[in-house]
């Protein structure tokens, strides 16, 4: 049963380690940036950088691959891929059983929140630090990234007196947020106030970031990929 299961994660292919610890790989990307190794920015773009990649040791997914450091590569990136859609569903889980006034979790839907706000700029503005070789891989994270913003925007505007009708069911909070989150906006329900005006403007600048780092970066390399798969063939 256990080898069966195995075939099912990891297919057939060979399982290699790791070749050295995420964790001094991660500190080799932090002195790259601070000694401008890959790209010679300054200023406000430097300090962005420098804070984007930094800001990684903030949040539990660089530890994560820390803690996983001694196992396969296919391993660490399963728990990585584990750790993602739990940040997906429990905001699932929050506005299914109506449970966002817990204070607690509330915030810690939040935090979770920022870590996947700041990784989509991770990806955009420190493309040379992006060396992930599966790129159909990539673009699957980045959904379940994209549905984990519009569950937890929809925990947000649930908690909250934002809009113009009170929240009275998950399904409402999932609804407002995912039609600002594809910036339709059918009218029904809108912001009343200047806090709930800013959580529609947050969530749309999440959006565009999403498509513009599906658009400008994974796509390119989607297609590049496939021709060269069919080029070998």
């Amino acid at each position: 049963m256990r080898k069966h299961f195995k075939k099912l994660v990891f297919g057939t292919q060979d399982r290699d380690k790791v070749k050295s610890p995420p964790s001094s790989h991660y500190f080799k990307e932090i002195k790259n940036v601070w000694e401008n190794s890959h790209y010679q920015d300054f200023g406000i773009e430097r300090l962005f950088r420098l804070f984007l990649v930094t800001s990684k040791l903030l949040f539990p997914g660089i530890y994560i691959k820390v803690l996983t450091r001694n196992l396969t590569i296919q391993s660490r990136k399963i728990y990585t891929e584990l750790y993602i859609v739990f940040k997906t569903i429990l905001p699932f889980i929050m506005l299914y059983y109506s449970v966002w006034h817990h204070q607690w979790l509330y915030i810690f839907n939040i935090y979770l929140l920022l870590e996947t706000f700041l990784y989509v700029f991770y990806k955009i503005f420190l493309p040379e630090h992006n060396r992930e070789k599966l790129i159909n891989r990539s673009v699957i994270l980045l959904f379940f990234n994209f549905f984990e913003l519009i569950a937890s925007f929809g925990v947000i505007y649930a908690a909250g007196n934002y809009l113009n009708m009170p929240i009275n069911s998950w399904v409402d909070a999932l609804y407002f947020s995912f039609i600002t989150g594809v910036t339709i906006g059918y009218g029904d329900f809108y912001p009343i106030n200047e806090t709930g005006k800013i959580l529609v403007m947050l969530q749309i600048i999440s959006t565009i970031s999403f498509l513009f780092l599906f658009f400008n970066f994974f796509a390119p390399r989607v297609q590049d990929s496939n021709g060269w798969n069919s080029d070998t063939e």
